[in-house]
């Protein structure tokens, strides 16, 4: 059996795989706008669902015409998006998108045409440990069989041939070598313990591909301890990747804690001797490798952008919203985007820093605060004393992404992204920010401007954090007064320390200031829309300061505006 080849096209600079398409048999029956939905490839690759010529990773395995293995996928592929087209243009569930725009300013509808050369291809040769591409050009390491879980639950399935098949190019990826009869294929999230059940790789013929180089990668942290992998007869099988179970074939769930599924607690406090329903919850635990009181809770999709001011981001409490003239606790549900850092168990509600909320699954706050042991996000807390002051919610995270540029020593590109384990449901004390996103707000000068900062962090240097959430405004300066200040300190390490990644603000006249504990929360400003509407925007993040409130040294915070483009990365590339 051919696997899949490839025709290169170079295009300013960007050498793009593509070959001839033939869209007819990927006409859906039926159109609709509602392309953009969450979906699973066959090696359970989150993506989304989108038209096939926004996807050249996918358009190239498809114009592999003659091969069954690429037709097939591909067609996989459209099945799990629904078998849905958008004029014409069929749309498949894509992993890295790549609008046409950004492929080729003047598109041309005969794909064809762009096809600029081609070149022979020779069979691989990799062995175990090398590094290898799936035909969606994902970066993987060529491992035994048995070691990577996804691929196995994907074989096993031998009713679906395209699974079947999809794990046979793999197999080829790696020069189709086996060791101690078990195959060695290419693998996106390798184990390092192994999986029963495996079924023999069947033969194949002779094999083509080609060599692409891959892209970077960023450098990612997560925070849970990896979960020991099942027996690939289990069905449906589990995704391991975030604590992700397959419920029924395009539903999909997190495994957590009965008590933090609401669809499936609500059931049980219903009908809890309802014999259907407790063989359901049994299936659901085996489905969670029977960890404690684990069941596969239905989960939506998360949000791949950031919220805009028409769908309610930055919206005050208007009961609670007034202009501060000083440092003084806020009013309870003022600021519904503010979070707590948790570190270690959630039982023991250790908070160290704060974020913001700026998705339904996404905050945002200080790589500094990144630590091995940050476990949880807490939204809606106002009072740390009581827990009868407001319903807040404890959110496990399920992976944090500081920004490769951070530098400890100087603190520039102090940032992270926090990503949740569910989506957070909105309500009065519980919503999201917005960011400077617009060309305006990115290009604006907030020098001279009187922006608020939130915490619970230290009342004064070395004493005892607040309670009750604070609040205090203060006045953004040039950031020539803050390299002033740290300078003759012996605290200024760099040329750029100060330059536009940061904001530099505090009143100079001592008194005033974030402290120990603020670290990672917001600095904000609110502007007025043109419908006299206020919303409030994240424009900085606690990052540091030299003590506490000591005159003519002000704080140091990272620079939203500056980071736009990464924060809306991050956002997209959501697990």
């Amino acid at each position: 059996m051919k696997i899949i080849s490839f025709e290169v096209i170079v295009l300013s600079m960007t050498i793009i795989c593509i070959v001839t398409p033939t869209l007819g048999q990927f006409v859906g029956r039926f159109e609709d706008s509602q392309s953009r939905q969450q979906c699973f490839t066959p090696e359970q690759i989150r993506g989304t669902c989108m038209a096939l010529s926004d996807c050249p990773q996918v358009t190239e395995v498809y114009n592999s015409t003659d091969d069954s293995v690429g037709t097939e996928h591909v067609l996989f592929l459209h099945r799990n998006c629904g078998s849905r087209s958008v004029n014409g243009d069929p749309i498949v569930c894509c992993t890295r998108s790549t609008t046409k725009s950004q492929i080729d300013p003047t598109p041309n509808p005969d794909i064809t045409n762009l096809i600029l050369s081609q070149i022979s291809t020779t069979p691989r040769t990799h062995t175990r440990g090398q590094q290898c591409l799936t035909p969606e050009h994902h970066l993987g390491t060529c491992v035994a069989l048995s070691h990577c879980h996804q691929l196995t639950v994907v074989y096993n399935f031998r009713y679906d041939r395209v699974g079947t098949q999809y794990v046979l190019a793999l197999h080829h990826s790696c020069g189709t070598r086996s060791v101690n009869g078990v195959p060695i294929v290419c693998c996106t999230r390798p184990s390092t313990t192994t999986t029963t059940t495996i079924l023999p790789i069947p033969e194949a013929t002779s094999t083509t591909t080609t060599t692409t180089t891959p892209q970077p990668t960023s450098t990612t942290t997560t925070t849970r301890k990896p979960e020991q992998t099942s027996s690939t007869s289990i069905s449906p099988p589990i995704d391991l990747r975030l604590n992700s179970c397959l419920l029924s074939p395009g539903v999909y769930g997190e495994c957590i804690d009965i008590k933090r599924c609401p669809s499936i607690l609500n059931q049980l406090r219903e009908k809890g001797n309802d014999p259907v329903l407790v063989k359901f919850i049994k299936a659901s635990n085996s489905l969670c490798d029977n960890v404690g009181q684990n069941v596969c809770c239905p989960t939506e999709p998360g949000p791949r952008r950031l919220p805009t001011e028409k769908e309610g981001c930055g919206e005050p409490n208007l009961v609670s919203y007034r202009r501060i003239v000083g440092g003084d606790e806020a009013m309870k549900g003022a600021y519904p985007w503010i979070a707590l850092l948790g570190y270690g168990d959630i039982s023991l509600s250790k908070f160290k820093c704060g974020g913001t909320l700026i998705t339904a699954r996404h905050v945002v706050t200080a790589a500094h605060c990144i630590k091995h042991d940050l476990s949880f996000v807490r939204l809606g807390e106002y009072d740390l004393s009581t827990d009868t002051d407001t319903t807040h919610m404890d959110i496990n995270i399920v992976k944090n992404v500081s920004h490769s540029n951070y530098n400890k020593t100087d603190g520039r590109c102090d940032i992270a992204m926090l990503y949740l384990e569910r989506n957070v449901e909105f309500t009065d004390i519980m919503k999201p920010i917005c960011l400077p996103n617009s060309l305006s707000l990115r290009a604006k000068t907030y020098v001279d401007t009187n922006p608020i900062v939130i915490g619970w962090g230290n009342t004064q240097e070395s004493g005892r954090s607040a309670k009750i959430l604070r609040q205090l405004t203060i006045p953004v300066l040039e950031n020539s007064v803050c390299q002033n200040s740290y300078k003759a300190m012996n605290l200024s390490f760099s040329l750029n320390q100060f330059d536009k990644a940061i904001l530099c603000a505090g009143i100079l006249a001592g008194g005033q200031d974030a402290c120990q504990g603020d670290s990672g929360g917001p600095l904000m400003t609110s502007e007025q829309l043109d419908n006299g509407e206020i919303r409030f925007y994240l424009i900085g993040i606690v990052a540091y300061g030299y003590g506490c409130a000591r005159p003519n040294i002000p704080g140091v915070y990272t620079s939203t505006q500056y980071f736009m483009d990464w924060i809306n990365d991050k956002v997209r590339e959501m697990p």
